[in-house]
């Protein structure tokens, strides 16, 4: 299966600057992260600017507000907090919990050969997602030298990454360097400043030297330097307890609330086991818990079952349970704490080598989607009943995102579409040249670009 399309074509500038369709008048939106007053937020043009495309089934028929083209900056999606620079998609986050977090960078263009000290200049713009009101700016200045270090980049030092109850939050990396001067060496001074969705600020962490500038932050905590296989440690932004990992833990994506779980084995070499990161201790692992009976009926004497653990909802796990080597199985819905077997779901079938895909959740996890192997699936997660099933003479239903409406966006093999999720009917198929949107923020909303501007959607009910 390919990768599911973006709503923002890699690399695409997001050239976009005047905020309409929101009402109010031009007043200050307030102070950026370093107390001066932010960019205005409100309307200076007299029209909003209207979106040129056909409708789009599953969002609403008009915007709730956009942003109009400019010509003088540009606007880029936030990086990922949890990422190291080298690992940095071209699409970036734009949706962080409730608003939109947008990126422009005022560099200056440095000339090739340039000696002189020079300075990076971002600005993170933080909207409201259901008003287009912005609701904070953060503004960042690097200075540094070109003719020894690269120019600092928009995604690493705007982010959205995850503060330590698992809840989406705005990472910003403000520098505070210093030129060398008599007797001083040159300082690297980086400045870790967490904010959530509403602008108010979580905690902040002051490290110094290079080695401690673009260190990728996880739950919260800022993953400091290590090597090899040696335990990592997590320092929390703005103090407390650090965490000590195994280093393939560390770094790990966790899944779950608050610090939550890491997983270790492949479930096929070896069970899965999961982790609690608080602690570090095993919880449990595929070994301590009894397979779905229609597995069971399939393991031979002395093998032990393949399975695959992903993210669901809150602190429950989907866990896709097979016998050993076989391509048809069973999904099930697990307590991430202990194991225990929440719901058994439908039977799928897996792809048999270089298993890629995995379950697209509703934002409430009650219902997900798979195709594993080119026969989607959909099912309560709750009860484990199956709502459809892709049938031999329909399309490949390749699942992108699911909406707070229950709407199901997905490749539709050369197409894009809107399904229900409960029921698989089509809703429409996306107009020509809009790709189906895979950001959503809590409460629903999405951002469509156009040639004029970006408009901020609100996904509608099935």
């Amino acid at each position: 299966m390919t990768k599911p399309r973006t709503a923002f074509i890699a690399g695409t500038v997001l050239s976009l600057g005047l905020l309409t369709g929101c009402g109010g008048g031009d007043e200050s939106a307030g102070t950026d992260a370093t107390g001066s007053a932010s960019p205005h937020a409100s309307a200076t043009a007299a029209k909003s600017p209207a979106y040129p495309g056909d409708p789009i089934p599953g969002l609403s028929a008009k915007p709730a507000w956009s942003l109009a083209q400019k010509t003088d900056a540009a606007q880029w999606c936030a990086g990922d907090a949890a990422l190291a620079s080298d690992k940095q998609g071209q699409d970036g986050i734009c949706a962080v919990g409730d608003a939109f977090l947008l990126v422009e960078d005022l560099s200056a263009p440095v000339a090739e050969g340039e000696t002189e000290p020079q300075t990076a200049h971002f600005v993170g713009h933080l909207y409201d997602a259901a008003t287009g009101k912005e609701r904070k700016a953060f503004t960042v200045e690097c200075t540094y030298d070109p003719s020894v270090n690269d120019a600092p980049s928009r995604d690493m030092q705007v982010q959205v990454g995850a503060w330590k109850d698992g809840s989406p939050a705005v990472l910003i990396r403000s520098c505070e360097n210093a030129e060398a001067s008599g007797l001083k060496k040159a300082a690297v001074k980086t400045v870790y400043t967490m904010y959530a969705p509403s602008g108010a600020k979580l905690g902040s962490s002051t490290y110094t030297d290079e080695e401690h500038a673009g260190l990728p932050v996880i739950r919260g905590h800022v993953l400091l330097p290590g090597g090899g296989n040696d335990d990592r440690t997590l320092a929390p932004v703005g103090g407390g307890k650090d965490l000590v990992l195994p280093a393939n833990l560390a770094e790990a994506d966790p899944i779950g609330t608050g610090q939550g779980y890491a997983i270790e084995g492949d479930g096929r070499n070896e069970p899965v086991s999961v982790i609690d990161r608080g602690t570090g201790k095993s919880l449990w692992t595929t070994t301590d818990l009894t397979p779905p009976t229609d597995v069971a009926a399939q393991i031979e004497d002395g093998e032990e079952p393949d399975a695959e653990l992903y993210p669901l909802h809150g602190d429950q796990g989907i866990l896709v349970w097979s016998a050993s080597g076989s391509n048809d199985a069973v999904i099930t819905t697990v307590d991430l704490r202990t194991g225990a077997t929440v719901a058994v779901g439908p039977r799928t079938t897996l792809k048999e080598f270089g298993q890629v895909d995995v379950p697209v959740v509703s934002p409430d996890g009650t219902t997900a989607v798979v195709d594993f192997a080119g026969e989607a699936v959909a099912w309560n997660t709750r009860t484990g009943a199956e709502l459809w099933r892709q049938e031999a003479d329909d399309k490949e239903i390749r699942p992108v995102a699911v909406t707070t409406g229950d709407v199901l966006f997905a490749e539709l093999e050369y197409d894009q579409g809107a399904l229900s999720m409960g029921t698989k009917s089509l809703l429409g198929l996306l107009p020509e040249g809009t790709n189906a949107p895979t950001q959503f923020t809590t409460n629903g909303y999405t951002l469509i670009p156009a040639d004029n501007g970006l408009f901020a959607f609100l996904a509608t009910k099935a």
